[in-house]
């Protein structure tokens, strides 16, 4: 029996960057990449930046359409949003060229139905794009489900013709092949501990395995993406409307100033930790205030409450003006600034009290992800679930800010106490070695820890 399937699989709450490592491995020029497979939803968008800095989004398409030699599959766990589904088309036509991507058969298509159901349904947290409603119906046996027909170069293939064109690959000693995992463990939806706050099925390899008709006795290895703090979706909807969507187990909730901050000066962030900083927040009330005029509301709930409205200017904390003064800017469109609240010690070529901002937004609704410490025990227990062969350590530059797009071999680098004792602390609690530090977006900002691809067998 031969063993070439890779799989890669978010070991957290979504938004490690799978991407990023799917479209590494699809460009390596070391191994023979003969298919994708995804049975992704339009509920996940995921981001490649190749190396010029040109941005990707997939949704449907795998990742792996980076290699113009990979074949593409979307299988039968799939959902496919047409009108997205045209749009992200055109978008990663540049990648596809004149390949055909086979798509299952039983690949639902959802309705605008489907997702007024969902809004109407769902009050845990939700991106509302209508995937849990087409899937319940196809469970169903719903005949109102309709099924995708074939578009362009995407064609329908029967359930017989689907896996007879992929087995030829797994068939194959001399290729690689690769599922794209979708969302994250902490989302899955009977194993994450985090019901109702989760997705609307399991996130595993063994799930991808069985979405994909493929046995796991073709399993080579589980690369799991994670990332220094957690992440989950933002409770303030595009709307306006605030809804609760879960938090990270037992990790502490932090803010983006904190991560900023520790990362600038190579700290863990705690609890406390802006005021170990002079600050002259007493001084500047009047600066608060023109803070608080100028920032969005949707900016307001998510820093003071969804009855902001109520607080007195007295009662906002230093950690809650430095996040209202860093909104700001980011409405503004500036990730580099000069706050006014705090001093900050000199760092070299650049002015004094200069804040870089490593906020993200997620990729489907467009609002600020929400950010956690890591609680231990859940990553445990999601490699226990998947036995992993790999960490892949994504956006370690919010651990250090100097090794942001940096590349190149892990001893080469020069990592302080704090940090060795980090990967000493990741690697002992989960039995996991960590492959990869992923510094940046951009394809192959990585530092390369050990081997990342396993030979076959």
């Amino acid at each position: 029996m031969i063993k070439n399937v890779i799989s890669v699989i978010d070991g957290e709450a979504g938004s490690c960057g799978k991407a990023k490592v799917i479209g590494e491995i699809a460009t390596l020029e070391s191994i023979n990449l003969g298919a994708s497979v995804t049975n992704c939803m339009p509920n996940a968008g995921h981001t490649f930046v190749d190396e010029l800095g040109q941005t990707t989004i997939f949704r449907n398409i795998p990742v792996s359409a980076v290699n113009p030699k990979t074949e593409l599959f979307i299988g039968p766990g799939s959902a496919i949003d047409m009108e997205e589904f045209k749009k992200e088309y055109a978008s990663v036509e540049k990648f596809l060229g004149d390949r055909k991507i086979y798509i299952h058969e039983l690949v639902p298509l959802i309705e605008e139905r489907h997702k007024k159901r969902e809004r109407e349904t769902i009050k845990s947290g939700s991106t509302f794009k209508g995937c849990w409603a087409v899937n319940s119906e196809k469970a169903g046996r719903d005949p109102k489900v309709k099924f995708f027909k074939s578009f362009e170069n995407a064609i329908v293939c029967s359930n017989e013709e689907w896996l007879e064109r992929l087995y030829k690959h797994l068939d194959n000693p001399d290729e690689y092949i690769i599922l794209e995992g979708s969302q994250g463990c902490d989302l899955d939806l009977n194993h994450s501990g985090n019901w109702p706050y989760v997705t609307s099925r399991n996130v595993s390899t063994s799930q991808l395995l069985a979405d994909s008709g493929i046995s796991p006795e073709r399993l080579l290895q589980t690369i799991m993406v994670i990332r220094p703090f957690p992440i989950r979706i933002s409770n303030i909807t595009r709307d306006g409307n605030y809804i609760y969507s879960g938090d990270y187990g037992k990790g502490e909730k932090l803010t983006w100033t904190q991560i900023n901050l520790a990362s600038m000066f190579g700290e863990y962030p705690f609890d406390g930790d802006v005021l170990c900083y002079q600050n002259f927040l007493t001084e500047r009330k009047k600066r608060l205030k023109k803070l608080i005029s100028q920032c969005p509301e949707a900016y307001l709930k998510q820093v003071l409450g969804e009855n902001y409205r109520n607080r007195k200017i007295d009662s906002i904390t230093l950690l809650e003006a430095l996040e209202l003064e860093r909104l700001v800017y980011k409405f503004k469109g500036l990730a580099n600034y000069e706050t006014r609240l705090i001093e900050l010690p000199i760092i070299d070529g650049f002015p004094p009290n200069t804040l870089f901002d490593q906020s993200e937004q997620t990729t489907v609704t467009k609002m600020e992800r929400r950010v956690f410490d890591l609680d231990i025990a859940k990553l445990k227990a999601n490699c226990c679930i998947n036995t992993p062969s790999s960490l892949y350590l994504n956006f370690f530059q919010h651990l250090g800010l100097d090794y942001k797009e940096m590349a190149g071999n892990f001893d080469d680098f020069y990592f302080n106490k704090y940090l060795r004792e980090y990967f000493s602390w990741i690697e002992s609690e989960t039995n996991t070695e960590i492959s990869v530090l992923g510094t940046g977006a951009k394809n192959g900002r990585r530092i390369l820890k050990k081997q990342l691809i396993k030979n076959k067998m």
